[in-house]
């Protein structure tokens, strides 16, 4: 890939690359003072701050405040992407049609600019996905658990969505677990929550379980403090095993 980063003198000579770039279809990034708002399937306004946003050669627009891995904003595979000035600011728009939805950035100060052109796309591998890592508890929650729960179903439909397991103790109470193969934030917890509660209203006793690789600390607070419960898993430790175990179910069904 071909790369070149700019400090631009001045909002123009922003605009100018951004246009080549966007204009190009190149891979650009940029640091920037800038405030957010979004109008579409919901709502959303980012006072002005520092962000770093991302426009990809597909047209996917995402927008990033200075913590935590999760964007701020982002537009998949935009219809449209325009930039100007306007006033005393860097303003830039971009469109999305289906579903109708417009994400709007106006940046008073812009401290850099980098444009990658003609991307090597290369290739992804992902080890597990959250399905396989169900899908490993499922068939043995002890060694993964470490406990003994029974599985009754899986990605079991309630109120709010589905249920990754949906288990039962040594003790008869009902275990909703949800499943995160990433560090998992508030956002888990609170989804974790709504399954519980959804089923605490029939009056079962119900213990809520977020499995993940990690915590942040947020919402480790929010956990503990809503009563649910965290376990740890080794992403890396459940593939060995699991990989084993899928290449030998598929070397045995070979021979049947």
């Amino acid at each position: 890939m071909q790369v070149y980063s700019v400090v631009p003198s001045g909002l123009a000579e922003a605009r100018d690359l951004i246009a080549k770039g966007l204009e190009k279809k190149s891979w650009i990034v940029v640091a920037a003072l800038c405030r957010a708002s979004y109008e579409g399937r919901g709502a959303s306004e980012a006072t002005v701050g520092d962000r770093v946003f991302m426009v990809k050669p597909d047209g996917s627009f995402i927008v990033h405040g200075p913590r935590g891995f999760r964007p701020l904003n982002w537009q998949p595979e935009t219809s449209s992407i325009s930039v100007s000035l306007e006033g005393d600011s860097l303003v830039l728009r971009a469109v999305r049609r289906h579903p109708r939805e417009i994400l709007v950035l106006e940046c008073a100060q812009v401290y850099s600019i980098t444009v990658g052109a003609s991307p090597e796309e290369g290739q992804f591998w992902m080890y597990m996905s959250e399905a396989d890592i169900r899908d490993a508890i499922s068939s043995n929650p002890r060694e993964i658990l470490g406990e003994d729960i029974r599985i009754v179903d899986i990605e079991k439909p309630v109120e709010p969505g589905f249920i990754d397991l949906y288990g039962k103790d040594d003790k008869g109470n009902i275990v909703v677990m949800e499943i995160k193969r990433v560090k998992a934030g508030e956002e888990a917890v609170r989804q974790l929550l709504t399954y519980v509660e959804s089923l605490k209203t029939k009056g079962a006793k119900v213990r809520g379980v977020l499995i993940a690789p990690g915590i942040t600390e947020n919402a480790i607070k929010l956990l503990y403090t809503t009563g649910l419960e965290y376990k740890i898993i080794d992403i890396k430790k459940i593939y060995r095993k699991y990989s084993k175990r899928k290449t030998k179910e598929k070397t045995l069904t070979e021979y049947m």
